[in-house]
Order: C-alpha cells, then structure tokens, then sequence
C-alpha cells in the first residue's frame, strides 16, 4: 500500500484536502474524536484548515452559547473538545487516569475520600450560574476544611478536590475572555450548564473498547502503538479489543513500515479504491493538530525523519505545521502582535511553491485576524 496514497486518504476523512472541508465544526470535532485543546488557541486555528466559511467566534459559540460542544480532558489527559455524543466515550475511557493522581494524593496523606465527597454538595452550592474562579473555590475549601487538613498541604489539597471533582464530571469550565487568544478560566456545574449531556452513560471498560473503535475508524490505518500513543491506554487491551471485533477490522503491511497497520473494514475497501487527487494542495495544521498527533510509531508517513526534530518539541509536540501534498515542509506560529504567522521552511522551497503557501497563508490570517476583537462575552461575563 503507497504510503502517500494513505496519508490523502486520512487527510481526506479529516477533511484538510481541498473539497472534503465541512459546514459544521460538530462533524469536523467527530470526525478526529476531539480537537486538540491544550493551548487555547489550538482548536480554533484546527479548524481553518476543515470548515467552510470559518470564524473563530462559531467556536466560542458552540461551547457556550449552544452549547453542542463541551472541552473536557481525555485523551492523555489532555484537554480536547468534543461533541455531545462522543464525550462520554472520552470522557469515561479516560477516567481512571485522570483521577488517578487525585486519589493517590489523598491516600498518601490519609485522607479519607468519603470525607472528600462530602464537600461535593456544598462546593455546588457556592459556583452561581456565571460560574467561579478556581482560586476562590481553592480558597473556599481551605477554609472548609482547615481544621482537618495539615497546614503544610491545605493548599494544594485545594487544588486536588478541585482537580478530583472536574476529573470526576462534577464541574466543567468555560473560558469567559474576550477573543480566541486569551483564557479566564471560570468554572461551573456540569448539570447545570449543560443540561442536554449525560457523561455517565459508559461504563469505564465498555467506553475503553469504543474508543479504540473509533480511533481505527477515524484515524486507520493506525499501528498498535500508535492507538496506545494516542489513547494513553495500554496495548493489552487495545489487542484484546481488536481480537473481540477482529471480523470487523483488517490487518495489513504497509512498505518501509515494521509493524502492522489496522483499519475498519469499510475503510479498507475504500482505501484499496481510493484514487489520488491530481491537484497540488497546501494546509497549515494547528499546534498539536489531532491529525498529526494520532500517530507516534508511524509518524515518519508524515514527515521525513531528518526533519522530525523540526516538527517535535523537547517533549515531543507536534508543532503548528505546513502541509504540501500531505508531507510537513515546515512549520509556523502566530505573531499576536502582529497578527500575522512565520514560517520557517524545513529546506529551501523553490519560489513559485513559496507564492502559492504565502496566497494560502493570507486567508488563514484573515480568518484568525479579523476574529480576534470578536467578543461573546460583555465584561468578561458569561451570558445565559
């Protein structure tokens, strides 16, 4: 299978290749099992490359307004943005590792988790309906609680209930600042704030089984590390996973690649079909962008290996990218002061290839320019 026939094909199904963008930022956010959220400005630059008629205030939208997205930490216990009916998968697929640090912090320290469930009513009844900043929720345990809790940790215990009961679905948060480019991280009740959303209705071990699903399906073809690269699930169950549903997933080589490569069988058949656009196309991928990120043991598909310390960090992020005919060539950022992205090219790029990246670079800076004095927000208030 030609590796470069793969990557159109998934870049397809992520809607970058020029005529598979969407109208709606749902799909778009279903179609990679979240938008990367990290850094604030992540998704809202993810989505320049898939949507038609993008601004970045239909995000804002979305979240708070609508209300048919909700961000919520998942995956590697990253934060991603997802879709009401993918979000309990995410959200319960993960849930063990993400408590996992709140629960081990209390039973080093003796403390008694009934004693923490019991403040949950309570921690409820304080965050009013415009939603509460954690440090005066922090500061409200602290007072709560200093009778019971040695003085040398009551603060970071603070931080740990708060941390446990958002982990736990209890509370969520908003961003309630100006435009795509900042953050004012206010929390609010999960119940209450988004009222249509149930995110209890997997169990943990059946949300860990459709996600690995879905990851085959979404980004597939995809190797057994890269799902537990992505998942931050272990490779035991994704193969017993993949066993359990073998008569639905197909299992293939792909040239230059060791291990082997695992898809959806409706995906394969259109894969084996699947004719490569005679055009020329460019996209520029967000930091950590969800359709780079989804690969770690085949990311070489991608990009050259003697470029590979171009496009990763010292931890291994994935840089904001350029794209040419689904290889990286590059990478760029956002100057926010003067609205405007750098690139750096990995190599010399002949000038006719430069003018066409710079045409394609002035329509993502004028969707991300135009947009950032868009407010949702008065006073940095959240309005119901």
């Amino acid at each position: 299978m030609n590796i470069d026939t793969i990557n159109e094909f998934v870049f397809s199904k992520h809607n970058i290749v020029p005529g598979t963008q969407l109208n709606s930022i749902e799909d778009v956010a279903r179609n990679h099992l979240g938008l990367h959220a990290a850094r604030i400005g992540s998704p809202y630059t993810t989505l320049c490359s898939r949507l038609l008629q993008y601004e970045t205030k239909m995000l804002t939208n979305k979240l708070y307004e609508e209300k048919t997205l909700i961000k919520l930490r998942c995956m590697r216990t990253t934060l991603h943005i997802a879709p009401y009916d993918i979000a309990p998968i995410l959200f319960n697929a993960t849930k063990d590792v993400r408590l996992s640090e709140c629960l081990t912090f209390f039973k080093r320290n003796n403390i008694s988790l009934n004693r923490v469930d019991e403040l949950e009513s309570e921690i409820i009844s304080i965050i009013t309906e415009k939603g509460l900043h954690a440090k005066a929720i922090e500061e409200w345990i602290i007072a709560k609680t200093e009778k019971i809790i040695e003085p040398e940790i009551k603060k970071i215990f603070a931080k740990k209930v708060l941390k446990y009961y958002w982990e736990k679905g209890v509370l969520s948060y908003f961003n309630a600042a100006s435009n795509w480019e900042k953050e004012d991280r206010k929390y609010v009740i999960t119940k209450s704030f988004y009222p249509n959303l149930n995110l209890d209705i997997y169990q943990v071990e059946d949300a860990k089984e459709l996600l690995i699903i879905e990851n085959i399906k979404k980004f597939g073809p995809v190797t057994l590390k890269d799902i537990s690269w992505w998942s931050g699930l272990g490779l035991n169950i994704i193969k017993s996973t993949i066993e359990k549903n073998s008569t639905k997933i197909c299992k293939f080589k792909v040239n230059g690649f060791e291990n082997d490569f695992y898809i959806s069988n409706e995906d394969f058949h259109e894969l084996k079909n699947y004719n490569v656009k005679d055009i020329e196309w460019i996209s520029f991928l967000a930091f950590e962008d969800p359709s780079l990120k989804g690969y770690h043991d085949s990311r070489l598909r991608y990009v050259d290996e003697m470029n590979l310390k171009h496009l990763l960090n010292q931890i291994g992020e994935v840089q904001a990218s350029v794209i040419h005919n689904g290889k990286v060539i590059g990478t760029w950022i956002w100057d926010k002061k003067k609205k405007k992205m750098e690139i750096n090219y990995f190599i010399h790029q002949d000038t006719s290839l430069i003018k066409k990246i710079n045409q394609e670079k002035e329509k993502y800076e004028q969707i991300l320019y135009s947009t950032t004095q868009n407010t949702l927000f008065s006073e940095s208030e959240f309005l119901l």
